[in-house]
């Protein structure tokens, strides 16, 4: 991953890598969100066809093959979302599919901590390397539409999360169901947005040691699915977090019915894992992965301030 970074900078003109470097304890690594803004650091528009590529290879060097795809429909349904919502005399010039940015923190030729981000509208990609360990968290991908359809072709990025959140919610049954399921109306958004920290409820939802082994079939798939997202060492550090089920606790949110708002997690002590669908009538969702102590490398990364 350094590699490819040093790479990716070393391919840029001086201009954009100046907009692309910062200190590694400069604010702007902590200051982090999925909604559409102007973020600093390069944006894809600047970038040419060898600097793409340089990027792409760094991409590759933590996304597999499916975190790719996700990544790469996200970014063109801006393209959708700008056709939408422009008027002949007002486009939607906040639905820009080359304003997704590339930074990078620190120095890449010391052994110090570093770390570099990949973030625009429905995408948020931090990751930070510490004395050889590695932290992939905040990780948000969403998308909006979540279903769109044209010429034929369905584009669905984050299909399978859906389906199977779902499905494990309805093969609940009798206390199980009782505690999983919530009969409320679905977060308008995921819980632990930026600036939002707070712990979960020890005691919310349903412990997967106590689900059936049809359910726990459908949470090692639900499981595999977030940690499929990623290639090499934050794969490895994914599935190191969600290895204890005992831990994981499961909960839903509003309906289970298609087409209605809902809402689930999968929360432990050290993570939490957060999908939310309720928006323009459930057809625009958010999912978001934070790491108890250790977004951003947590308290490894020495000198901090707070989150």
């Amino acid at each position: 991953m350094r590699t490819a970074a040093q790479a990716f900078v070393a391919a840029l003109d001086n201009e954009d890598r100046a907009r692309a470097l910062f200190p590694f304890h400069s604010p702007e690594r902590l200051d982090w969100h999925y909604v559409p803004r102007e973020r600093a650091g390069v944006p894809l528009r600047s970038l040419d066809e060898r600097e793409l590529r340089a990027l792409r290879t760094l991409l590759r060097t933590v996304l597999s093959a499916e975190g790719e795809r996700a990544l790469d429909e996200i970014v063109a349904l801006e393209d959708v979302l700008h056709e939408r919502e422009s008027t002949p005399d007002r486009p939607a010039t906040w639905r820009d599919a080359g304003a997704y940015s590339v930074a990078v923190f620190g120095d890449l030729a010391s052994p110090d901590p570093w770390g570099w981000r990949f973030e625009g509208h429905h995408v948020v990609l931090h990751l930070t390397e510490i004395d050889g360990e590695l932290s992939f968290t905040p990780q948000f991908f969403g998308t909006n539409p979540a279903r769109h359809e044209r010429d034929g072709r369905v584009v669905e990025p984050l299909v399978r999360e859906q389906a199977l959140g779902r499905e494990l919610a309805l093969a609940l049954e009798g206390s199980l169901a009782e505690r999983a399921r919530v009969d409320a109306p679905a977060p308008g958004d995921v819980v632990l947005g930026p600036g939002r920290d707070e712990r979960f409820a020890a005691d919310e939802g349903v412990a997967l040691a106590e689900l059936p082994e049809g359910a726990r079939s459908l949470v090692a798939q639900l499981l595999a699915t977030y940690v499929g997202r990623f290639e090499g060492p934050a794969r490895a550090r994914a599935a190191e977090l969600v290895a204890d089920p005992t831990a994981i606790r499961f909960l839903w949110v509003g309906s289970t019915r298609p087409g209605a708002g809902h809402y689930y997690r999968l929360h432990s002590p050290r993570f939490s894992l957060e999908y939310q669908n309720s928006q323009n009538d459930a057809n625009h969702v958010h999912t978001l992965w934070r790491e108890r102590a250790g977004d951003f490398g947590g308290a490894r990364a020495a000198g901090e301030g707070g989150r």
